[in-house]
């Protein structure tokens, strides 16, 4: 069954995709997480995930200065509803809309990033990096430089959009709390705090999921515990740690196998297993069959292949 919330997802996308701007929803108190599936299409627009600015949160103090970000956000809100523009300390710009239900304000969503002055914007780079022990200004503004791109629409349209979204995200949720138990709005920040950690280890897992991947090396992408992590992982996706791992190279696995004729021991390796036994076991546990079964099942075969001579 489709996902009725889908069309927002593809809407943003397609935002992000023909205008060059950076989409992220911010979510004050849990109104994304009212509904699962309207989750599930907004997952991937809780945080800026752009290269540049995964580089300029690797660092503690930065991280935690960009997570300070909403509260001033929400703060503004209350004293002025309107939209607004304003500029991050690593000196990239970006509309922020509010999401209203009414009085209440659930969140926001913001897009970016415009640069309105080059030499600015380099001075705030290297201002950043300078406070940093770990940040190297040579490395952010090479990044800056790769990923970062002027959005290619005019403010004033960009806001139709914007305000589009936010619309609906608000009449959404007013329509599920008819149905679903209310988020405590009361807890300002936290979730858009949570969604940001989550979604950076989620995006740390899908970089590295080939690699041997530790909590430690979560935790330090992250900055924060151990033991926070491995909450936020059970409460956000329903799984631990070490499974929502597994189920990323399960995905990949199931692309190889429908894609080429690699081995089931070879592609185990690509995917991130160093045991293939085990591999199969974690692939029948989650696929349901067998990673041999799966290819025969489900693999295309060319539609003019012609039978071996033996007749196999």
């Amino acid at each position: 069954m489709a996902n009725p919330y889908q069309g927002i997802g593809e809407y943003l996308y397609f935002i992000r995709r023909k205008y060059n701007v950076q989409i992220c929803v911010k979510d004050f108190g849990g109104f994304v997480h009212i509904n699962r599936e309207l989750h599930e299409v907004l997952s991937p627009f809780l945080a800026h995930l752009n290269p540049f600015c995964l580089y300029m949160k690797s660092e503690q103090q930065q991280f935690h200065v960009c997570l300070s970000m909403i509260r001033k956000m929400h703060d503004r809100f209350q004293k002025k509803p309107e939209a607004f523009f304003g500029i991050c300390h690593a000196g990239l710009g970006e509309y922020v809309v509010p999401v209203w239900r009414g009085d209440l304000l659930l969140g926001t969503v913001n897009a970016g990033f415009f640069q309105t002055n080059e030499a600015r914007t380099e001075w705030c780079i290297r201002r950043t990096c300078a406070a940093s022990k770990s940040l190297s200004a040579d490395r952010a503004l090479e990044l800056y430089r790769q990923n970062i791109q002027n959005a290619t629409i005019p403010p004033e349209d960009l806001l139709v959009h914007l305000r589009l979204v936010a619309e609906y995200l608000g009449q959404t949720y007013q329509a599920l709390s008819n149905t679903h138990i209310q988020p405590n709005m009361g807890r300002h920040y936290q979730n858009s705090s949570e969604d940001t950690i989550i979604t950076h280890a989620i995006e740390y897992i899908h970089q590295n999921s080939t690699q041997h991947i530790t909590m430690q090396q979560l935790t330090e992408f992250c900055h924060c515990s151990e033991s926070y992590l491995s909450r936020l992982f059970k409460k956000h996706t329903g799984v631990n740690v070490n499974t929502y791992i597994n189920k990323v190279r399960v995905e990949q696995a199931k692309n190889h196998l429908l894609l080429t004729d690699e081995s089931v021991a070879s592609l185990a390796i690509s995917v991130g297993f160093n045991d293939s036994n085990y591999f199969c076991r974690v692939f029948t546990n989650i696929a349901g069959i067998p990673p041999t079964e799966f290819r025969r099942r489900f693999q295309e075969k060319p539609e003019n292949a012609h039978p071996s001579p033996s007749g196999l």
